[in-house]
């Protein structure tokens, strides 16, 4: 039998803030980023300690974390929870901060550092080192794709009556995201609807099947003809495409051409790639 080991491990932060006196017994050589996961609520813990490594009261203290992209641009401002209640030692020096699964909507797959800024319980601003060389970034590293994150489906509800088609917004396929046998489904919501509902591709950024001029770089993807339908009928369909569009003309009870200049019978359309 396999076993597989899961750690329950406390994200902690020793930072520096420098107070009276030169000891200095100990030395950082490395500080690992703080690992930051998109799908999930983060939390880590700083433990505030002077360059004599031993801990700090903070309990009349607050803390602001700044984080910042690599060009220097604020990303994300937090304010700490001071964990510290000023008489236990288990706690002493502890500010927890949380960043939230909305949070991480801010950040990208990349590296970040952010800034501790510190106000002591007699109003004065400090930074809070990283490391003992007064090193005040703390590195962030953010993770994406260790679990599958909900993407909703773009729902395509307005059509414009062109040349007798009803056409719906050209949408962005995500080319960059499928490999060559990626999926891509639709489900269109019908009542009572006879016609023809078409799927149009192209590989051009921008294009849009709604305006003449840009109509031939779309190529048809798929074709679906519908007799009086009703409910949801899903089509799927493979391939890398950077814009989707969907067009649909109706048909009469005998399946000649409707000239209505209103559309019925298709309610909405899902897309998902």
């Amino acid at each position: 039998m396999q076993y597989v080991t899961g750690y329950i491990l406390p994200n902690q932060l020793d930072v520096l803030l420098h107070t009276d006196g030169a000891e200095r017994r100990f030395e950082k050589v490395y500080e690992r980023p703080i690992k930051l996961y998109k799908e999930f609520n983060n939390s880590f813990t700083i433990v505030v300690k002077n360059q004599d490594q031993k801990k700090q009261f903070v309990n009349d203290a607050s803390c602001e974390l700044q984080i910042s992209n690599e060009d220097d641009q604020l990303v994300i401002t937090k304010t700490g929870v001071v964990q510290d209640d000023g008489s236990s030692i288990a706690t002493k020096g502890h500010i927890k901060f949380t960043l939230s699964e909305s949070d991480m909507l801010k950040l990208d797959q990349t590296f970040y550092h952010g800034v501790l800024k510190f106000t002591g319980n007699d109003s004065t601003v400090s930074i809070l080192y990283a490391d003992t060389k007064f090193d005040a970034k703390i590195n962030f590293e953010v993770v994406q794709g260790t679990s599958p994150e909900f993407k909703a489906s773009t729902q395509l509800d307005a059509f414009t009556l062109l040349e007798g088609e009803f056409i719906t917004s050209a949408v962005d396929a995500e080319p960059n995201h499928n490999s060559n046998d990626g999926l891509h489904t639709a489900v269109y919501y019908l009542n009572n609807f006879s016609g023809t509902i078409k799927i149009l591709g192209t590989m051009t950024a921008g294009a849009s099947y709604a305006t003449d001029a840009e109509q031939a770089e779309f190529f048809v993807i798929d074709s679906q003809e519908y007799a009086e339908e009703t409910g949801r009928k899903y089509v799927n369909f493979t391939g890398v495409f950077k814009r989707v569009a969907f067009a649909a003309h109706h048909s009469d009870s005998e399946g000649a051409p409707d000239s209505s200049t209103v559309l019925s019978g298709l309610d909405k359309i899902l897309y998902r790639s």
